[in-house]
């Protein structure tokens, strides 16, 4: 299977362990991510810190759970998420890694195999493009702008900090299909939740809409239509931005849009009402 002549239809279609093993094996692209697949399952960023670092990193992202919500940590030298995906190995399953030394970028390996110690600690943190799917799925309409950096600031917590937080834009066709995904994303915190803004781009920071600062869009943007509504969500690069600020002796991220994909459909992880929390 040449995953670059995959249809959309055939990647939506894709199991997450079979995507996994696609990756783990090296048989996925390196400048692929996992755009489109496994339509419907959870999809996130995932950061791997020493010990002594994961008591303050999870006190910055309780702080900021729009952009940080964890989904799972996994115990320190465990590289398996037990929680969301326990047959994945997290040191192999997103294709391809960013190794930071004192906040620089010294590597961008496809595993990080040798690069693993026993100290480290994993979160599972949200990804937006889990919800796409949910959003399809009810029939909501809407295109992809891309990620930006934007003037929101995160809450600091010790080291870590995020004055400028990265965020996704989408384009929706209608204020209805703008409300449907206000209220359908509202429930999924595991891929963000709700927006954190709605409408002028400018408000935020962003200067042109239509010329992204990664993530661009996999169609051509063309200019806004009248009838569009434009709805921002925290992006999953934020904590890039907090591990570079914290200068780290050591730190292991995903690489921009090398996502870890879970075994759990996003709509399992929503918030429920009557318990009060997300279900795993």
């Amino acid at each position: 299977m040449d995953p670059r002549k995959l249809s959309l239809a055939e990647k939506a279609a894709l199991s997450p362990k079979e995507l996994r093993l696609m990756i783990r094996r090296g048989e996925w692209p390196a400048d692929m991510g996992p755009d489109f697949c496994c339509e419907g399952y959870s999809q996130h960023a995932v950061v791997m810190l020493p010990k002594d670092y994961a008591f303050e990193f999870l006190t910055f992202c309780i702080r900021n759970p729009h952009g940080l919500f964890v989904t799972e940590v996994c115990d320190p030298g465990d590289p398996h998420p037990r929680l969301i995906a326990p047959d994945a190995d997290i040191r192999t399953d997103c294709n391809r890694y960013r190794v930071y030394k004192h906040g620089e970028v010294v590597d961008e390996p496809r595993d990080v195999l040798k690069y693993w110690r026993d100290d480290l600690v994993t979160f599972i943190l949200p990804c937006s493009l889990g919800f796409e799917g949910v959003l399809r799925k009810n029939n909501v309409k809407f295109r992809i702008l891309g990620a930006f950096i934007s003037n929101l600031k995160a809450i600091p917590a010790g080291r870590f900090k995020c004055d400028n937080m990265w965020v996704t834009c989408r384009a929706f066709q209608s204020r209805r299909d703008a409300i449907r995904a206000i209220q359908i994303t509202s429930r999924l915190p595991a891929t963000h939740g709700s927006p954190v803004h709605i409408g002028d781009p400018a408000y935020i920071g962003i200067k042109n809409i239509l010329k992204p600062d990664r993530w661009v869009s996999p169609t051509p943007s063309h200019p806004l239509e009248p009838h569009e509504v434009l709805l921002y969500w925290v992006c999953a690069l934020t904590p890039e931005i907090a591990i570079e600020a914290a200068k780290l002796p050591f730190a292991i991220m995903m690489y921009t849009g090398m996502v870890f994909v879970s075994d759990k459909l996003t709509e399992e992880q929503a918030y429920n009402e009557e318990l009060g929390s997300n279900l795993v």
